[in-house]
């Protein structure tokens, strides 16, 4: 797909995202007789997103691609911000963005967009028995990420405490 969008001229597009529906992917591959999609690890699937956004980060490098990297893992955002800086990739390059579902990896959001990369964070929107699946999935598949929540709630109420208190008395 990139070779081909590379000799055509076309800009290509992708957002990547780490697996959303793997028990899902898992039965299916099972039912139809083939091999399961599904990474054999954990550290296997870091490995290849991680891949994926490195080979990514060299096209929208070279200008023929736009890439948005959807991922609430720290690490994975820390090694691709690290990797756009290596490419020398402007950190305010529209061409580069990162994504978060709202909630979630806030502390990732606001170091990477605090570093001067574009963020956005999203919000499943619709009928409520298609959303609650969604979101039930995202927690099974983040479950580090809750007590990382926690992380996150409390860094953000130190820094609303900590403005609020320079509002007072006047500090910057």
């Amino acid at each position: 797909m990139v070779r081909a969008a590379e000799q055509e001229r076309v800009h290509l597009g992708v957002k990547v995202v780490r697996g959303a529906y793997l028990t899902r992917e898992a039965r299916l591959a099972e039912s139809l007789g083939v091999p399961s999609p599904i990474h054999g690890s954990i550290q296997d699937t870091h490995d290849c997103y991680n891949g994926c956004a490195a080979f990514l980060l060299e096209r929208v490098r070279r200008g023929s691609a736009s890439l948005m990297l959807a991922t609430h893992n720290v690490e994975s955002g820390q090694l691709a911000a690290a990797r756009a800086q290596e490419l020398g990739i402007g950190k305010g390059d529209r061409n580069l963005q990162f994504a978060q579902l709202m909630g979630m990896a806030d502390g990732l959001s606001l170091g990477l967009r605090n570093a001067g990369f574009q963020v956005s964070k999203y919000l499943p929107y619709g009928p409520v028995e298609h959303i609650i699946p969604y979101l039930i999935r995202r927690a099974e598949e983040n479950r580090g990420l809750l007590s990382a929540s926690t992380f996150d709630r409390q860094l953000l109420r130190k820094e609303l405490v900590r403005r609020f208190k320079n509002a007072v008395t006047g500090r910057e």
